[in-house]
C-alpha cells in the first residue's frame, strides 16, 4: 500500500512540474520528446514480441487455436512477464500516434488557441508522465533477462559441485 502511495506522489510530482513548466515549452520543441517515447516504446514491443515468440511458439500456438489449448502455469507466468512491457509500450504508442493529431486540431479552433499555454503544460505532463512509464517499461524488460542470468547461474553452480563431488571418480578410471 505505502509503494502505491509512493507511486502516486511521484506521478503527481512528474505531472505538475511538467505542467508549469511545459507552459514555456512549445509543441515544436516537445515533438522530438514524443517520437524519441514512440521509437523506445516501438523496439520494447518488438524486442518483448519477439522474446514470447522465441521462448514460448507452441504455447502462442495453442492459445490462438480454435479450441485455446491449455498452457503450463510456468509458461502462462513467464508469457505474463513479457506481456507486460508489450502492453505498457502499446499504451505509450497509442497516445504518442493521437498526440499529434489531437495538436494539429487543436491549432486550427480559434478557441482553443486562447488556451494555448494551459495546453502546452497539460500535453508537457502528458509527456512526462509517460516518460515516466516508459522507465518503468524499461526496468520491467530487465526483469527477463535477469531470471535468465539467474538460471543459467545456478545450471553452473550445479555443474560445478557435481564436477567436484566426481572429479576424484574420474581420475581414477583413467
Amino acid at each position: 500500500m505505502l509503494g502505491k502511495i509512493l507511486v502516486l506522489i511521484l506521478v503527481i510530482g512528474v505531472a505538475v512540474t511538467c505542467y508549469f513548466f511545459g507552459k514555456n515549452i512549445s509543441m515544436e520543441e516537445q515533438t522530438p520528446l514524443l517520437e524519441g517515447l514512440r521509437n523506445t516504446a516501438a523496439i520494447i514491443f518488438g524486442v518483448m514480441g519477439a522474446w514470447i515468440a522465441i521462448l514460448h511458439p507452441e504455447s502462442l500456438k495453442k492459445i490462438f487455436s480454435q479450441n485455446g489449448g491449455s498452457v503450463s502455469v510456468e509458461d502462462r507466468e513467464t508469457i505474463n512477464l513479457l506481456l507486460s512491457p508489450i502492453l505498457i509500450s502499446t499504451f505509450i504508442l497509442l497516445v504518442v500516434l493521437v498526440m499529434p493529431l489531437i495538436i494539429s486540431i487543436g491549432k486550427t479552433i480559434p478557441y482553443v488557441l486562447g488556451y494555448k499555454h494551459e495546453l502546452r503544460g497539460l500535453s508537457f505532463a502528458i509527456l512526462g508522465c509517460l516518460t515516466l512509464l516508459q522507465l518503468w517499461t524499461l526496468i520491467l524488460t530487465l526483469i527477463p533477462g535477469d531470471l535468465l542470468k539467474r538460471n543459467i547461474q545456478k545450471q553452473e553452480a550445479k555443474e560445478a559441485v557435481r564436477g567436484r563431488m566426481f572429479s576424484g571418480t574420474r581420475k581414477k578410471r583413467e
